[in-house]
């Protein structure tokens, strides 16, 4: 009677001793996270967020309305960085005719490096622009954005801590 016996090697062909208990491990590294330890995404906040010049959250035109955190921010800290999920539905209650600031975020959640975005909408005249501190709306030359409409985007970045 023979017995098979597989041998795992890795690619230099040293024998490599399959472990199934972390304990019996050497040289394990002492820096690792367990799955328990792993930052996760906080609850939608809007702390910091403020409207400028005509903008609002959609769906609470005027503070009455059911969705308080169109415009909101969750967090996930790492420490040593920070994993930002941002989302803004928004609209404005005038037209504009130039690039223009709807909404201005907490310095929280600004990335650490130069970001300048920008998000086509619905609105064929007008494009959405975030450049990591303020969410503007930007017509096109000689056009207007529509007053009252729905503009929407989102976005996920890390940044500092």
């Amino acid at each position: 009677m023979s017995t098979l016996t597989t041998t795992l090697k890795d690619k230099d062909a040293n024998i490599i001793l399959p472990a199934s208990d972390w304990s019996v491990i050497n040289n394990k590294p002492t820096n690792l996270a367990t799955t328990d330890q792993l930052a996760v995404l906080s609850a939608w906040s809007t702390a910091g967020v403020t409207f400028a010049n005509g903008g609002y959250a959609w769906g609470n035109q005027g503070g009455t309305g059911s969705d308080s955190h169109n415009v909101a921010y969750r967090i996930a800290d790492f420490k040593t960085f920070k994993q930002v999920e941002l989302r803004a539905v928004f609209g404005c209650n005038t037209t504009v005719s130039g690039s223009t600031v709807m909404v201005n975020l907490p310095a929280a959640i600004q990335p650490d490096s130069d970001h300048n975005e920008w998000f086509a909408s619905s609105d064929n005249n007008t494009s959405i622009y975030w450049n990591g501190s303020q969410i503007s709306l930007s017509p096109l030359a000689g056009a207007h954005s529509i007053a009252n409409y729905m503009y929407s985007f989102s976005t996920v970045y890390f940044t500092a801590a």
